[in-house]
């Protein structure tokens, strides 16, 4: 990089406005030196969030000055992305990603904290006070502050009931809160409750009075809020979390385009209409590795009660298989029965049979692993629901798309209409073509419900026909 843009690189000059060396702004970032300097020289294209947002914090700035430190970075990137393009004569030309606007120049003139008190909107639920792991999804969410995601200004978390997308968010959005001066809007809806989830027009008046539009101002028709509610957010560096999403439909008028808004989704489903027609990216949230899950459980107890039970990290590991919701409540549970219960009493509650009573939270259906599954199984149509139950006839978890058709007795046209439903709700995975998986608990629960509504006979012949398949594949291979 020559030395005429080096003067006119924005960490260079706010480091010597600070009057700082590039050592001494590393140490108190807590980076090293190497890093600042590779970005004063231009010698890394994308500069990683969680590196901008550590320098902004070294330099003292306000969250303004954070936005627009990131905002540079993030237009440098894109610029050089432009610049590829154009001089490589193999290389499609691409329209690069928009650029964020910095909130001293936002695209109506208005302010960009415009809400009625005069302060930003700041309406995200609190972050979980104990959390662990997500490395990678945390990292994949940073991208979005830097561009290096492709310029989507839509992101979709999605991922089983009780498996942590809520509180993933949370923490994500509450440490970079400093990335969105203009607020973060927040609203629940209600996907995998009962009863009639709000709308795009219910959530677009809402937001729309959040953000200091006087109810004179709001549109009475559904098509002219939300198109208003796009453009105000258009013109805003804003968060905007819509949470428990039930359908692509429900969400699509709320997306505001391109612009200065970042919009996260979180979903049980996949949502797949989002990236197909909305250009959204997903990023899948699964059940947490064991070395993860470890450290949460470790943290969740304490040195204590860890002592008072010392196979209570791998019994509660083993038995959660990895769900956030169920490392929770089991957590919890022996919490309280530590305080009352001798060591050896503990060590036989941990050793018993992994059922979902296990994980049943009596005043709280939001901390009930039942709960959470009934919520996500009312939602598949009849025919999945039958087919779903019977998976938990099968003696193992992990199935192929051939045993599974044994087992229903379908032809595999119907069978993978049915799995794409069920895969699509995530109540079965597919890891792999042609492989699909419940999770441990999953599988407890199709178990539990079928004992409860399908004859037995009905059980025992789909068991029989899976069993006769795997049979006749041994004995055509012997």
């Amino acid at each position: 990089m020559s030395e005429h843009s080096t003067q006119h690189d924005l960490l260079a000059q706010l480091r010597r406005r600070a009057g700082l060396t590039q050592e001494e702004l590393a140490e108190r970032a807590g980076l090293a030196v190497r890093s600042v300097s590779n970005i004063e020289r231009s010698a890394v294209g994308r500069p990683r969030a969680s590196t901008l947002l550590a320098i902004g914090a070294g330099l003292g700035l306000d969250d303004a000055r954070v936005g627009e430190l990131l905002d540079f970075y993030r237009r440098r990137w894109a610029d050089r992305a432009a610049d590829g393009a154009r001089n490589d004569p193999a290389r499609p030309v691409t329209a690069a990603p928009p650029t964020w606007r910095t909130p001293a120049t936002p695209a109506t003139g208005a302010p960009s904290t415009p809400s009625a008190t005069g302060e930003a909107p700041a309406q995200l639920p609190a972050a979980p006070s104990t959390f662990s792991g997500r490395t990678a999804e945390l990292s994949e969410l940073d991208d979005v502050l830097t561009g290096s995601d492709g310029g989507h200004r839509c992101t979709v978390l999605d991922g089983t009931a009780g498996v942590g997308k809520t509180a993933l968010v949370q923490a994500w959005a509450h440490a970079r809160r400093g990335a969105f001066p203009g607020g973060q809007l927040y609203a629940d809806l209600r996907g995998s409750a009962p009863g009639r989830p709000p709308s795009a027009e219910d959530i677009a008046g809402r937001f729309l009075t959040d953000l200091g539009i006087p109810d004179a101002g709001v549109p009475s028709s559904a098509v002219a809020r939300t198109a208003l509610l796009r453009q105000v957010l258009a013109a805003r560096r804003m968060l905007v979390v819509l949470d428990d999403v039930a359908s692509a439909s429900q969400v699509r008028p709320l997306l505001s385009g391109p612009g200065a808004c970042t919009t996260i989704v979180a979903s049980r489903h996949q949502l797949r209409g989002l990236s197909i027609r909305d250009g959204a990216r997903h990023v899948g949230v699964h059940p947490m590795p064991d070395d993860d899950a470890d450290r949460l459980v470790r943290t969740l107890l304490g040195y204590e009660r860890l002592r008072r039970a010392p196979g209570a990290v791998d019994a509660i590991v083993r038995r959660c298989c990895g769900l956030p919701l169920a490392l929770r409540i089991a957590c919890d549970h022996l919490i309280r029965r530590a305080a009352t219960q001798a060591p050896e009493a503990l060590a036989a509650w941990l050793a018993e049979p992994v059922l979902l009573d296990a994980f049943q939270t009596a005043d709280d259906a939001e901390c009930d692993l039942r709960a959470a599954f009934s919520a996500s199984y009312r939602k598949i149509t009849d025919e999945a629901a039958r087919y779903f139950r019977l998976l938990g006839v099968a003696p193992r978890t992990r199935l192929s798309r051939a045993a599974i058709t044994a087992l229903w007795d379908l032809p595999f046209q119907t069978t993978d209409r049915i799995l794409a439903e069920l895969v699509s709700a995530h109540l079965v995975e597919e890891p792999s073509p042609g492989t699909y998986e419940l999770h441990g608990l999953l599988w407890e629960f199709a178990r539990e419900t079928g004992v409860g509504q399908d004859p037995e006979p009905i059980r025992r012949a789909a068991l029989r026909g899976m069993l006769e398949h795997w049979a006749t594949g041994r004995a055509a291979h012997s």
